[in-house]
C-alpha cells in the first residue's frame, strides 16, 4: 500500500514540475533583460594607458600597453570610442565565443615567469621582449614567434605566423578565421602589372604593405586618434593591438560584450 501511495505522490510532484518548468528560468531571463536594458549605448575605452603615462625604468612602455577599461558591456547598436594613447598601436576587433575569458586568450600569448600574475607586465618583460634571442630559426624577439590564438570554445580566432628576418608577418593581422570587425593596420595587396584600384593599391610601398600605426596622444597633450566603432550584433568581441610586441608580449587586449536581441538580424 505504501508503495502505491509513494508512486501517486511522485507522479503528482512530477506533474507539477512539468506544469511549471520555467518559473525560475523566466525570472532569470527577466533579470537578464533588465540588465541589458540598462547597458550603455556609448562608451569610451582608452587604448593604452591614459596620459600622463607612467613607463617603468626596466620594462619601459610595456607597462602602459593595456586597455582601460579592458572588459565592457554595451547595448546592441551602441558605439565604443577607442581613444589611442602612446605610439605604435593598431586596433583589431574579432568576434569570439561568448564564454571566452581573459585567461583563454592570455594562455596563447608569451608567458611570463612562473608564479607571476598575468597582469604583471613588468615581470613578463623579463621573459617576453624584443631583444631576447629565442633559439628558433635565429629569431630575435619573442613577439616574432608563431602564436595561434584561440577563444573559449576553443576555436582559432587569430593565426599569427612566425615573423622571419624579412618581416613578412609583422602585424597581428588575420581576417580569415573570423569575420573581423575592424583592422586599422592590415596588409594591402600592391598592384601588379596592368592592375589598378579598387582591386589593389598602387601607392603602397612594397616595404610597408601593412601601413602605419595609429597616432596616439602624448605627454605634451597632443590628442591621439579616436576610432568610433558601432556594434550592430550581440555577442562578445576581442579587441587586440595589431603591434606584435604589444599584444603577444605585453598582452594588450580586452573585450566588448554586446547585449540585445538579434532576432531582427535573422529575419
Amino acid at each position: 500500500m505504501k508503495s502505491r501511495q509513494s508512486s501517486i505522490m511522485i507522479g503528482a510532484a512530477l506533474a507539477l514540475a512539468l506544469a511549471f518548468p520555467t518559473t525560475g528560468s523566466a525570472d532569470d531571463k527577466g533579470k537578464d533583460k533588465d540588465k541589458e536594458s540598462k547597458a550603455p549605448t556609448d562608451v569610451v575605452v582608452h587604448f593604452g594607458q591614459p596620459q600622463p603615462q607612467t613607463p617603468d625604468a626596466v620594462a619601459g612602455n610595456a607597462v602602459t600597453h593595456f586597455l582601460f577599461p579592458d572588459d565592457i558591456t554595451i547595448r546592441k547598436g551602441g558605439t565604443v570610442n577607442f581613444v589611442v594613447n602612446g605610439g605604435g598601436h593598431g586596433i583589431a576587433i574579432h568576434p569570439v565565443n561568448e564564454e571566452t575569458t581573459r585567461q583563454d586568450i592570455a594562455e596563447d600569448l608569451c608567458q611570463g615567469p612562473a608564479g607571476k600574475a598575468e597582469s604583471d607586465r613588468k615581470a613578463r618583460f623579463d621573459v617576453c621582449n624584443g631583444t631576447i634571442v629565442t633559439g628558433v630559426d635565429g629569431i630575435i624577439g619573442t613577439q616574432n614567434l608563431a602564436y595561434p590564438i584561440t577563444d573559449g570554445k576553443p576555436a582559432l580566432v587569430i593565426d599569427v605566423p612566425q615573423n622571419p628576418a624579412t618581416n613578412t608577418n609583422n602585424r597581428v593581422d588575420d581576417a580569415v578565421h573570423t569575420h573581423r570587425l575592424l583592422g586599422t593596420s592590415g596588409r594591402v595587396r600592391v598592384c601588379g602589372k596592368d592592375e589598378r584600384e579598387p582591386a589593389c593599391d598602387s601607392t603602397t610601398p612594397g616595404a610597408n604593405a601593412n601601413g602605419a600605426f595609429l597616432t596616439g596622444s602624448n605627454a605634451a597633450g597632443a590628442p591621439g586618434a579616436r576610432i568610433q566603432v558601432q556594434f550592430m550584433k550581440s555577442g562578445r568581441y576581442l579587441v587586440i593591438c595589431m603591434n606584435r610586441g604589444h599584444s603577444l608580449n605585453d598582452h594588450m587586449f580586452g573585450f566588448v560584450r554586446v547585449v540585445g536581441d538579434d532576432d531582427d538580424d535573422e529575419k
